[in-house]
């Protein structure tokens, strides 16, 4: 028994012995270093190339201007209104880059508090028309400015016409990256 420990010690001795002169595993150094600059242009498709800027700036263009008008102490949309909001709408699902905000105004008849609550009341109801003809709700803001924003200060019915209104803003919105 003695015996087979001595050789199993010597055993052990020698492959010990053996790994602690044996040469380390050579490193593969056939590693390719691609430097940014000589990187190899991949061919991009068509398709996934990103939308010019153009169309973008095509259907800000087109809302320029947009204004909705509503009767006196209303939020509820006219049918011209509505016809405008379908023209805007079909504008706004072309390019998801085009924000727009909706500004409601008032006259001057009634109270500062409830023409800005009225004049919120009126955005809001042109922005849920809009999200129901399907334009994202990220691309819409609403605005109060109540009677603090008049396009016309005389004091006469005509005047309070022009006044009672949604303003539409347009506005290109950065691509994230």
């Amino acid at each position: 028994m003695i015996n087979r420990m001595v050789i199993a010690g010597v055993v052990v001795g020698v492959v010990l012995s053996a790994c602690a002169h044996a040469k380390p595993p050579a490193v593969v150094a056939d590693v390719a270093v691609v430097q940014p600059s000589v990187a190899p242009k991949v061919a991009v498709p068509e398709s996934s190339s990103p939308a010019p800027v153009a169309p973008a700036v095509d259907v800000v263009e087109a809302l320029k201007g947009t204004v909705l008008f509503f009767d006196f102490d209303s939020d509820h949309l006219t049918p011209a209104s509505q016809s405008t909001l379908q023209r805007v709408g079909d504008l706004l699902r072309k390019d998801g880059r085009v924000r727009l905000q909706i500004e409601g105004n008032c006259d001057e008849v009634g109270t500062e508090e409830y023409n800005m609550m009225l004049g919120q009341r009126r955005a809001e109801v042109a922005r849920e028309y809009l999200t129901n003809l399907g334009v994202t709700s990220r691309q819409l803001d609403t605005i109060s400015y109540g009677s603090l924003r008049p396009v016309n200060s005389a004091h006469t019915q005509d005047a309070w016409a022009q006044n009672r209104r949604d303003a539409l803003e347009p506005s290109v919105q950065a691509r994230s990256p």
